[in-house]
């Protein structure tokens, strides 16, 4: 099996459905959502390679795999009650620094609006968030959360939960699209000025699907910057066609400052990930960083 998941979390969940009956009482008992709920257990599923559960609209039902599974659960969650109450005493009110690090637009688009909810709830937990959108050490410089849209490898020492998924848009200012032609193809991108995310370690290429249709663009940027909020300002300001994330364009494009070019052909999503060190039962404040993650996005 996989070591890249916090397998440990992942059964308490299965454990709390199966043994409630449904994903809507599992999660009340978890204090989580049914989405983060159900996808804790689809997390599960994929990393045994075995299905636990049949599910309908309105029955959910084990599978002879799933009540193995949860007997075996059964034993493991009793053994280790004993030492999560004795890690947990300070649970109710877990403290100390919490170190993470996260992509600059992740921090300051989706984090930085929801962190007065975390302090609230959790004021003696002292945050330290770094911004960068180069992918830290994270054992050698300390961090204790690392978002990023790469998932722990096979190999690493390290656990990952996935946190949310993002698609892209390609996106223009009205000024801009005024002065080209009407554009019905990804391939009608050549030529124009585009503005592109400068990653040094990738070939950069744009991909997009329409039915059965597939496109790949290799752009050729009037302007590229390995920072998306210079890209969504140029964009902003008339320089040309970004490929941005949603959480930095669904705005602008709302209130008509940003046109969403080629709305018909998507894009694949980029699926955000928490990088941690240690299991989420061995450090409460850790535990509640990333129940909020799970919450929040």
């Amino acid at each position: 099996m996989k070591r890249d998941l916090d397998k440990f979390h992942l059964m308490k969940v299965f454990h709390a459905v199966a043994t409630q009956g449904s994903f809507t009482k599992g999660a009340a008992k978890m204090g989580m959502t049914v989405s983060s709920v159900s996808k804790a257990v689809q997390q599960l599923e994929a990393v045994l390679n075995v299905k636990l559960m049949h599910r309908t609209t309105r029955t959910l039902s084990l599978t002879d795999s799933g009540n193995e599974y949860l007997n075996a659960s059964e034993v493991m969650l009793n053994d280790l009650s004993e030492l999560e109450a004795r890690l947990y005493q300070r649970g109710t009110n877990p403290s100390g620094l919490l170190k993470v690090t996260a992509p600059i637009s992740v921090g300051q688009c989706l984090l930085a609006p929801r962190l007065h909810v975390f302090h609230s709830q959790f004021p003696d937990i002292n945050l330290s968030l770094n911004l960068a959108d180069n992918v830290s050490n994270i054992s050698a410089e300390g961090y204790d959360v690392a978002i990023r849209s790469i998932k722990a490898a096979e190999t690493s020492p390290l656990f990952s939960m996935v946190v949310a998924s993002h698609g892209r848009k390609l996106v223009a200012s009205p000024s801009y699209m005024e002065s080209i032609d009407l554009l019905n193809d990804p391939l009608d991108l050549s030529g124009l000025n585009l503005l592109s995310y400068n990653d040094e370690s990738k070939n950069s290429s744009w991909e997009f699907q329409r039915s059965n249709s597939h496109r790949v663009v290799y752009p050729k940027p009037l302007y590229s910057s390995n920072n998306y909020n210079l890209l969504l300002q140029s964009a902003l300001d008339g320089m040309g066609i970004a490929n941005l994330y949603d959480y930095l364009v669904d705005d602008a494009i709302g209130d008509g400052r940003l046109c969403h070019v080629l709305p018909e052909w998507e894009q694949s999503e980029r699926t955000l990930y928490a990088l941690y060190q240690q299991k989420r039962m061995t450090s409460p404040k850790l535990d509640k960083f990333l129940e909020f993650l799970e919450n929040v996005f």
